[in-house]
């Protein structure tokens, strides 16, 4: 899945078990996404190997809504014990 940002660059999805790339070069693995009926997709609050969590996104055109009563997915954003 790709995206149009704002500026007209095209970027790729994040996805459960891909790599984040910090500024200094360090990486992390991301843990937690939405779920394999949302193909596994990283979302401000997935998870990183690294202890961080994803807390923006430079898209802002696609989101995911939950529904009161209706339950997510049991692999959304899933709790990870450390």
């Amino acid at each position: 899945m790709t995206f149009k940002l704002t500026n007209g660059e095209r970027v790729r999805a994040a996805h459960k078990g891909d790599y984040v790339e910090y500024v200094d070069g360090s990486q992390a693995h991301i843990l937690t996404g939405a779920g394999e009926s949302n193909s596994n997709i990283a979302l401000v609050g997935s998870l990183l190997s690294n202890g961080d969590e994803i807390i923006n996104t430079p898209q802002g055109s696609v989101i995911l809504i939950a529904r009161e009563g209706v339950q997510l997915a049991e692999d959304f954003l899933p709790l990870i014990q450390n």
